[in-house]
C-alpha cells in the first residue's frame, strides 16, 4: 500500500507541480500584459502632453484673438458712436475725446502741439465767459429797458457817475492783477478759471464733467450770439428788437432785408454831405 500510495501520489504532485507552474506562467504573463499597458499608457501620456499643451496654446491664441478682436471692435464702435461735428468725418489723432467738448474739429491741425492745444483750450473759456457776460448783459438790458433811447452798442458813450478815465484806470489795474493771477495759476497747474491764489475757483462746489461740458457748450453759443448781436447792431435798435420784429414779419424782416436795406440805415460818415457840396460848387 506505501508503494502504491507513492506510485500515486507522485502523478499528483507532478500534476499539483505543473498546475503551480501554469498559474505562475499565466501570472507572469498577466504581469506582463499589465506593465506593458502601464508603459503604453504612460507613454501616450507623454505624448498627448505636448498636444495638449499645443492645442491649449492654440486655442488659447484664438482666445486672446477673439478678445483682442472684440476690444478692438468695441474702441472701434465707441470711436464710431461718438458725435463729431460732422456726420461721417474722423477727428485728428490729438483729439481723442478726452476734453470737454471734443467734437474732433480741428481742421487746420492747430491743436496739434499739445502744450498749445491746453493753451487753445483755456482761450476759448475764456473767450466764453466773456461772450456769456456779455449776451447776459446786452439781452437783460434790453429786456428791462436799462439802455432806453440807446441801444447796447452806444450804451458805452453814456455819461455814467464816475469820469472815463478814472473808470478806465480802475478797469486796467483791476482786471489786470485778476488776469496775471490767472494766467500763473494756470500756468503752474493747468486748471482753468482761477482767481487770485484759488484754482480752480468753485465755491459752489459744482465743477463735473457735465458742467464743464455744458460750460463749453453755451460758452460757443453766446460767442455766436455776441457775433450775430453785432452784425445786428446797423440796424439802430438791440437784438430783441430785430426779433420781434422778425416774428411780426418773417418775410419782410430777416437778415437778407436788413443787408439790402443797409445803406438806409447806417448813419452817414458823411460822404454824403461832401458828395452834395461838391456838386453844388460844379452846378454854380
Amino acid at each position: 500500500f506505501s508503494s502504491l500510495a507513492a506510485s500515486e501520489s507522485l502523478p499528483i504532485s507532478r500534476r499539483r507541480t505543473n498546475e503551480g507552474a501554469g498559474r505562475e506562467r499565466e501570472g507572469g504573463r498577466a504581469r506582463e500584459s499589465t506593465s506593458r499597458g502601464e508603459s503604453e499608457r504612460q507613454q501616450a501620456g507623454a505624448m498627448a502632453i505636448p498636444v495638449t499643451l499645443k492645442l491649449n496654446g492654440r486655442v488659447g491664441s484664438l482666445a486672446g484673438a477673439r478678445v483682442g478682436g472684440r476690444g478692438r471692435t468695441t474702441r472701434a464702435a465707441a470711436g464710431a458712436d461718438r458725435p463729431m461735428w460732422l456726420t461721417g468725418v474722423s477727428a485728428p489723432k490729438h483729439l481723442d475725446g478726452s476734453m470737454p467738448g471734443d467734437y474732433g474739429f480741428d481742421p487746420l491741425g492747430l491743436g496739434a502741439d499739445p502744450e498749445k492745444l491746453k493753451w487753445y483750450q483755456e482761450a476759448e473759456l475764456m473767450n466764453a465767459r466773456f461772450a456769456m457776460l456779455g449776451a447776459a448783459g446786452i439781452l437783460g438790458g434790453e429786456a428791462l429797458g436799462v439802455y432806453n433811447d440807446t441801444t447796447w452798442v452806444n450804451a458805452g458813450a453814456k455819461g455814467y457817475d464816475i469820469p472815463i478815465l478814472p473808470l478806465v484806470a480802475i478797469q486796467a489795474v483791476v482786471m489786470g492783477f485778476l488776469e496775471t493771477k490767472r494766467y500763473i495759476g494756470f500756468k503752474k497747474t493747468g486748471l482753468s478759471g482761477g482767481l487770485v491764489d484759488t484754482q480752480p475757483f468753485d465755491p459752489a462746489g459744482m465743477l463735473s464733467d457735465e458742467m464743464k461740458l455744458k460750460e463749453v457748450k453755451n460758452g460757443r453759443l453766446a460767442m455766436v450770439a455776441m457775433f450775430g448781436f453785432a452784425g445786428q447792431a446797423y440796424t439802430g435798435v438791440g437784438p430783441l428788437a430785430n426779433w420781434k420784429a422778425h416774428l411780426a414779419d418773417p418775410f419782410g424782416s430777416n437778415i437778407v432785408t436788413n443787408v439790402l436795406n443797409i445803406q438806409n440805415t447806417l448813419p452817414d460818415p458823411g460822404f454824403a454831405k461832401v458828395a452834395t457840396t461838391v456838386a453844388e460848387t460844379v452846378a454854380n
